[in-house]
């Protein structure tokens, strides 16, 4: 997974696309696109994770970037008639999120990055685990489920949002065991460890 920043905004882009699915709770403010991570939605795979602080208009700069690019969801014969599917969440109650460019350049600053974890706490959360195994929408979906508890463990008791991304290569865990790492993560990552 390649992983960005600027101002205030954190990218994970999957620009070959990534399974992905999203938990959600509390009142589901400050997000953008996650009725497509829903197993019954066409869409099968995100081409980027966006987590910002404030608000999402940085959003826009990082769909530009990747249709500048062809990335994105097929919607026509030609390579470049694509629409990039980039859920997003934002962690309201913190300075920045950044803008359109910011989003841009959060693409352009992306670099292949091992990343376990990501969390943005203000008075909402959002978070995003990245787990090494091979899995469907709905498995994904439970794999965040549980990496929620990582916010509770942590002391995090705000409005939540958190992202699972599957890298795609198989690691022969099941999923709940790696729901289970994922919790772990979180709970490391909004500490600090």
């Amino acid at each position: 997974m390649l992983v960005g920043r600027s101002a205030g905004v954190v990218v994970v882009l999957a620009p070959a696309g990534a399974v992905a699915g999203v938990d959600v709770r509390g009142a589901p403010v400050g997000t953008r696109e996650l009725d497509l991570l829903d197993p019954s939605t066409l869409v099968e795979r995100v081409h980027a994770v966006v987590l910002a602080s404030g608000g999402l208009a940085a959003v826009d700069g990082v769909v530009r970037w990747l249709a500048a690019r062809g990335h994105g969801f097929p919607v026509g014969p030609r390579s470049h008639e694509v629409v990039p599917i980039v859920p997003a969440a934002a962690a309201l109650g913190l300075v920045g999120g950044g803008d359109v460019g910011d989003g841009a350049a959060a693409c352009e600053a992306a670099a292949e990055e091992p990343v376990e974890a990501l969390a943005l706490v203000g008075e909402t959360a959002v978070g995003l685990v990245v787990v090494e195994a091979e899995l469907t929408r709905a498995q994904c979906r439970r794999v965040a489920i549980s990496a929620r508890d990582g916010f509770a463990r942590a002391g995090v008791d705000v409005p939540s949002t958190v992202f699972a991304v599957a890298t795609g290569v198989p690691a022969g865990a099941a999923p709940d065991e790696l729901g289970a790492r994922a919790a772990d993560a979180l709970e490391r990552v909004v500490l600090g460890a």
